[in-house]
């Protein structure tokens, strides 16, 4: 069995803010433009039996976590004042750990 050439549905809308809109205005019309994209026909039931708000909220709600995740692999988990990168207050250079 060989490697697929395909990407993944999820991974195209993440990666592709063109391929995103047009999914929550039309996915059936948006996958007929492609060919590179391997999804599965319960996918498509999924996201045509949504309302157009909802398609949109639950793409949004992915793409927020899959940017989310990578900025945390990246920089580190989000710290006390909310900066990617930052320690928790307990754990800052120069705190022991305990609260005043």
């Amino acid at each position: 069995m060989g490697i697929s050439e395909k990407t993944g549905f999820w991974t195209r809308m993440v990666a592709d803010q063109a391929f995103r809109e047009a999914v929550i205005e039309d996915p059936l019309r948006a996958l007929a433009r492609v060919d590179d994209v391997d999804v599965s026909p319960q996918q498509v039931r999924q996201l045509e039996e949504m309302s157009h708000g909802d398609r949109r909220e639950l793409v949004t709600e992915v793409v927020r976590d899959a940017f989310f995740k990578g900025a945390v692999a990246r920089w580190g988990p989000l710290g006390d004042d909310g900066a990617l990168g930052s320690p928790p207050s307990g754990d800052a250079p120069g705190s022991n750990g305990q609260s005043d």
